[in-house]
């Protein structure tokens, strides 16, 4: 199952980034959650970022809404859905990267459209998108006016894109990142 899904991962990376990232696993090569993983995702042969249990080893799904200070009920299906969402936007902002949420990410990723994906809720699922190459130029300039309201590791695979797509930026003042204005010729 995962070589599948990692061969389906590395076919939509944007040409600019075919052969530079690479999606690693250990711990098993089925998605059975019964196994520890680690998941890791390489640039150039380094780790950009780990997708591992941390927090003493494990980061349970109860420990996660106890961290968002939410009282523990019987909830519906959208509710559980929301309340996993503002968990893991918590961990994200943390900077605690579980495996359960890279593959999360990749199944909803997998089965939505380039659109859907960049605007979608998950994170994870938009850090694919912005690899993406169904994700062109003109869509990641755009994406240029919201990067900063994403987190930190979104940022940075955003502007890992930039780089390998030839599109200028800076940083303001205030560390927020801003692309800047090609002057055509003639202009």
């Amino acid at each position: 199952m995962w070589s599948k899904d990692k061969k389906l991962l590395e076919e939509r990376l944007a040409n600019s980034l075919k052969g530079k990232i690479e999606y690693v696993m250990e711990g098993g090569h089925d998605l059975s959650f019964d196994v520890s993983h680690k998941v890791s995702i390489k640039y150039l042969k380094e780790i950009m970022v780990d997708f591992k249990e941390s927090l003493s080893g494990y980061v349970s799904y109860y420990e996660s809404i106890e961290r968002c200070n939410l009282e523990e009920s019987v909830w519906t299906r959208e509710e559980t859905d929301q309340l996993y969402l503002k968990a893991q936007h918590t961990l994200w902002n943390e900077e605690i990267y579980t495996p359960h949420t890279f593959f999360q990410g990749m199944t909803g990723y997998l089965s939505l459209s380039i659109s859907d994906a960049l605007n979608h809720e998950e994170w994870m699922i938009r850090l694919f998108a912005i690899l993406d190459k169904r994700c062109g130029k003109r869509t990641l300039i755009k994406l240029g006016d919201v990067i900063n309201t994403y987190p930190k590791m979104l940022r940075k695979f955003y502007v890992l894109r930039l780089d390998n797509e030839g599109i200028a930026y800076n940083y303001d003042g205030e560390g927020n990142l801003v692309l800047t204005k090609r002057q055509d010729k003639g202009d």
